[in-house]
């Protein structure tokens, strides 16, 4: 039988903030912030405010005071509620249930038709969204409250995506608007405030007199201001000019000497990924030995401390100890061990223990720490530098055997079909793994959520069994806030750019 996900037990205001718990504490900054009124500093410019175009992520730092989402995450990547207050997956439908009442800032109601309208708009948008609805074949109107999408094939991944710019809400008079761009019209606590707005600069928002949990619409005024330079940034929070900034580690230090608060949110995850498995580039990658021994001479939290400032955490799988799709016996399967790194290398019998992978400026430095790891034991791991913004390009081909990058997943069939797929993108040599389809095939077949947990599990364990990559660690993304002046700061998971400002308050 299936799960019903039924959460209206947690309160609204719950429901709409990401939270692990309350970051604030007492600093020495001193403040001159105005009360009721928020100054951020972020690094970068929104790209659009229309969810079709946007490609959410850190983006959404901007999106979120004027949309709601359909669903949300908490700071381990498990779904909970948005407007949408419970949820049913099955192979065949994904069934929401909507809070009621909730109307958008243009007056119009957010209810099922309006629901409708955006499912329907976004998949057709061909966008960086579209993807998440490639398998619902239609969107039926049960009730004002409910809705129902039909799928021409199990969608396991489809909850989370409704979490970030799939679910995003749009009042559906605006949904065609040729500039919701710059003029987006939605549900959530704030409204943007163009004429205060500036591209590339600033951007202001002001509350939504129609919102109405006012537990979450605790601000007069937000405004956003594109800082792109770090020293710029944490130069304005230490002096008072703006009250919360997204922090580069090496700043961290200085800004905390002036009383700065600082808060870590989970950033992305890094793999050493295996994409020559068949040893068709690197003959050496074709042994599970050898890949396991990679991945045991790799220290973890070294890199961390040497390449992060310390702003991360070691893990040797993609999703941290809270998740659901957690799995307690892969925590330590590649522990850092030398001696053993070397006997796995001397069982293997490889004769040319060499690999190489890619990289560019950012990278490099954590690319040369796993490569003096590997040093230490006897294997070879060359690196070759490529032109910024190709990496992603050189991923998805066959140049390198393998590759050290970020990745961004958060629910296992975004792992299956990016990197485990034979026709995955981030599979290249097109290398298929049997044990893994089975259980990814079970994943897709369950019925109830804890039997896709359990077979999602069965897809996990049989990759770390194979080594098929080395988990690495996650890092951490930095925020810094004068605590004397603003409260309740909360951990928002997947936000690198920085928190909601739902429930903030400044005085």
């Amino acid at each position: 039988m299936t799960r019903k996900k039924t959460l209206r037990t947690l309160a609204a205001s719950a429901a709409a903030m990401i939270a692990a718990g309350t970051l604030a504490a007492c600093g020495g900054a001193a403040s001159s912030a105005t009360p009721g009124q928020l100054t951020v500093a972020t690094l970068v410019d929104v790209q659009s405010f229309d969810p079709a175009v946007n490609p959410g992520q850190g983006q959404r730092v901007f999106l979120d005071p004027v949309y709601d989402t359909l669903l949300r995450t908490d700071p381990k990547g498990n779904v909970v509620p948005g407007v949408a207050t419970a949820f049913e997956l099955t192979p065949q439908s994904l069934d929401l249930t909507l809070e009621q009442g909730r109307v958008f800032s243009d007056g119009e109601p957010l209810d099922a038709e309006a629901v409708k309208a955006n499912i329907v708009s976004r998949k057709a948008s061909a966008g960086p969204a579209s993807g998440a609805f490639e398998n619902v074949a239609d969107v039926t109107v049960v009730s004002p409250t409910e809705v129902s999408l039909e799928l021409s094939a199990p969608s396991p991944a489809l909850p989370i995506a409704l979490t970030d710019v799939a679910g995003v809400l749009v009042a559906p008079n605006a949904l065609d608007a040729p500039d919701l761009g710059t003029n987006p019209v939605g549900s959530g606590p704030y409204v943007l405030d163009a004429t205060a707005s500036k591209k590339g600069v600033k951007y202001v928002y002001t509350p939504n007199d129609k919102f109405t949990d006012k537990s979450q619409q605790t601000l007069d005024r937000i405004e956003i201001r594109v800082l792109t330079d770090d020293a710029a940034r944490a130069s304005a929070l230490r002096s008072g000019q703006v009250d919360l900034a997204q922090i580069a580690r090496s700043q961290v230090e200085a800004a905390k000497s002036s009383g700065i608060e600082i808060g870590t949110f989970p950033g992305n995850y890094w793999m050493l990924q295996f994409t020559d498995l068949d040893g068709t580039v690197a003959p050496a990658l074709k042994n599970k030995k050898f890949r396991q021994a990679v991945c045991t001479a790799i220290n973890a939290d070294q890199v961390v401390q040497t390449t992060f400032f310390g702003h991360g955490t070691a893990q040797s799988q993609v999703f941290p100890q809270g998740n659901r799709f957690h799995v307690d016996a892969l925590d330590d399967i590649y522990a850092y061990n030398q001696d053993q790194a070397r006997r796995l290398l001397a069982e293997s019998g490889v004769t040319d223990a060499s690999f190489s992978v890619p990289a560019f400026g950012p990278i490099k430095p954590i690319d040369e720490a796993i490569q003096g790891n590997l040093r230490d034991v006897g294997i070879d791991m060359q690196i070759t530098l490529v032109q910024p913004g190709t990496l992603d390009k050189e991923n998805r081909q066959t140049n390198f055997p393998a590759i050290i990058t970020p990745i961004k997943q958060v629910h296992p069939e975004q792992l299956f079909v990016d990197r485990l797929a034979a026709d995955g993108p981030q599979n290249p040599f097109k290398v298929n793994h049997p044990e893994v389809d089975a259980a990814h095939e079970a994943a897709l077949q369950a019925t109830d959520e804890d039997g896709r947990v359990a077979a999602y599990a069965d897809m996990q364990t049989a990759v770390a069994d194979d080594a098929l990559w080395c988990g690495l660690f996650q890092d951490q993304s930095v925020v810094g806030w004068n605590s004397k002046a603003v409260h309740g700061v909360q951990n928002t998971v997947g936000w690198p750019m920085g928190p909601s400002f739902r429930g903030v308050t400044v005085g």
